[in-house]
């Protein structure tokens, strides 16, 4: 389907309007007119685009103060933003093969976690077979395990129990929580706090603040040492900085965040009250994704007035997602229309 403007609420498709549960603009901030305010104001005090690198001998104070902001929320020593959250995952995968930690992804971690050199696995099994093998092979070597931190397979968040299994003082993990970002954890504050308690040899959080904080940019999170040999990378220094009009609505935006947050958490404890739709869907308790593998009910959904996620991921060979999204920009009646429309397939 191509469209010619943001979806919100609604989609318009063949001249009819549809109900729109998909996406990931978890709070709603993309049309949201305040929000909108908030940007336009800062875009005409920096700028469209800035383009210097964050080595240039001219330094804009809002990177430092956006950083430092971050850090602050997720619970981190130190914080650096690039462009997007796929550079940002990408400058940490690189540097740390470059410098020589063997990288394994475990099963289901997005493709910004990868290059050449990552050992992939397809199952849990072969896994822990791949670490057990690179532990044993040489004491010495730190390995990088490398994993979402939001597994819609529910693997990870909130109980981490595949990581808990793992000799974590001899493992640097490596998070990418592009989907917990202001969703979930304190205040919206991810999963950082949470995954600095298992208490691994190092920490390194990357994330995409497109999805829940609605900017255009990445940060990573992670102790001083390891931000500032991030931070002192060619990688780091020829990339373009994340837009200073968007770090800068971040910084100003907090009353909104707050307040959609605490609309879509509302919207998420009525539909995990519905308990029966467990045999429906497959859901992380406190984030606001239904994930299904149900053809008919995705057919259904569509005649009936909704449109979702539902495409092959990551790319034309992989499986269908199909995933509800709820966001603080629906409505409570949207909601209802959702789920009287669910229980009729059920029934």
């Amino acid at each position: 389907m191509t469209i010619d403007s943001y979806p919100g609420r609604t989609i318009q498709k063949n001249g009819k309007e549809y109900l729109y549960f998909g996406g990931t603009s978890y709070l709603g901030l993309q049309l949201d007119k305040e929000f909108q305010d908030l940007y336009i104001k800062n875009l005409r005090r920096y700028g469209t685009n800035y383009g210097a690198s964050r080595k240039s001998n001219i330094q804009l104070k809002i990177f430092e103060e956006a950083e430092t902001h971050l850090a602050e929320m997720v619970g981190s020593e130190s914080c650096i933003t690039l462009s997007s959250g796929y550079l940002a995952a990408q400058l940490v995968v690189q540097t740390l093969v470059k410098q020589g930690h063997p990288a394994i992804a475990v099963p289901n971690a997005h493709i910004a976690l990868s290059t050449d050199h990552v050992i992939q696995t397809a199952s849990s099994e072969e896994f822990h077979a791949k670490l057990t093998e690179i532990l044993n092979l040489d004491k010495d070597i730190i390995p990088a395990i490398l994993f979402d931190t939001i597994d819609f397979s529910k693997g990870q968040y909130p109980d981490f129990e595949l990581l808990r299994q793992l000799p974590l003082d001899k493992i640097i993990l490596v998070g990418d929580d592009s989907h917990g970002m202001g969703i979930v954890g304190a205040k919206g504050s991810g999963c950082y706090s949470i995954l600095k308690q298992l208490k691994p040899a190092q920490l390194i959080v990357c994330a995409s603040l497109g999805k829940g904080m609605g900017i255009q940019a990445g940060a990573i999170f992670s102790d001083k040492n390891a931000v500032n040999m991030l931070r002192n990378t060619a990688f780091f220094g020829g990339a373009s900085p994340a837009s200073p009009a968007f770090l800068s609505t971040l910084l100003n935006a907090g009353d909104i965040y707050s307040k959609k947050r605490a609309i879509l958490m509302e919207h998420l404890e009525y539909m995990e009250g519905i308990a029966h739709f467990k045999q429906l869907f497959t859901h992380i308790k406190g984030h606001p994704s239904f994930e299904f593998c149900n053809p008919e009910l995705a057919k259904f959904l569509e005649q009936n007035g909704f449109v979702f996620t539902n495409f092959n991921y990551p790319d034309d060979n992989g499986p269908i997602v199909s995933r509800i999204v709820l966001s603080a920009h629906h409505k409570k009646e949207d909601l209802h229309k959702l789920v009287d429309c669910l229980h009729t397939f059920i029934l």
